[in-house]
């Protein structure tokens, strides 16, 4: 069995929705960075960097998100193109476009102040709106040349790794006017409601809250900046 340690609605949401999917038996331990629960000596043995999420497995315990959906898809054949697959390298750039520009753009956009503090906050955040957008158009363009990993048909970890991003990019920037509309994104957009519809899916929204405030909590999060 895995154990998950994480926290609702942070990074370790798309691990939660992978182990879900693949239909593997697993333990999800909840953590309190407010208690310590991140920088207690035992979590760091798990993780040297204090962070979330982490995956106890058969192989030891791995932190880093795209490390974790690499180990999950490869362990049990599923949600990514084989390592033999014709189509693996194309599908480990744009794994590595989420994960190297989109997630810490997304970051960014919703903390601007951690850059250069409260005074400069503002004009991080446009930079990053900006930045964002287009990010977000090429993920879109190539999304809509039909990969199945891109699809609406078949999730994977790259689709579940950007609905997760994107669910942020929309509800969490300080600044109401940075919320992402997916509406601009027509092939992102029909991936991720697609998402939503899955029972795997739905269970982990509906066991981490989220689906409690709105039916859509990916495609059409509720906006909880200021």
């Amino acid at each position: 069995m895995y154990r998950l340690h994480g926290l609702y609605d942070w990074g370790s949401l798309v691990v939660h929705m992978a182990l879900e999917e693949i239909g593997a038996p697993f333990e999800f331990v909840m953590h309190d960075p407010a208690q310590g629960d991140l920088t207690r000596p035992s979590y760091l043995a798990l993780n040297p960097f204090g962070l979330v999420p982490v995956l106890e497995t058969p192989d030891g315990p791995l932190f880093e998100t795209a490390a974790i959906l690499l180990y999950l898809a490869d362990r049990h054949a599923a949600l990514a193109p084989a390592p033999t697959a014709p189509e693996r390298g194309a599908f480990l750039v744009w794994l590595a476009v989420v994960c190297q520009q989109l997630h810490p753009a997304v970051l960014q956009l919703i903390h601007p102040e951690r850059l250069l503090g409260e005074e400069a906050q503002r004009a991080v955040a446009d930079a990053t709106h900006r930045r964002l957008l287009n990010i977000c158009a090429k993920l879109d363009a190539r999304a809509q040349q039909g990969d199945w990993w891109f699809s609406a048909a078949q999730p994977s970890i790259l689709s579940l790794y950007i609905a997760m991003l994107l669910r942020w990019a929309r509800g969490l920037p300080p600044y109401r006017e940075h919320a992402l509309s997916l509406a601009d994104y027509p092939a992102l957009q029909a991936m991720i409601q697609a998402l939503e519809l899955r029972a795997p899916i739905a269970r982990v929204l509906a066991r981490e809250g989220l689906s409690a405030a709105t039916p859509n909590p990916l495609s059409a999060p509720l906006y909880e900046g200021s």
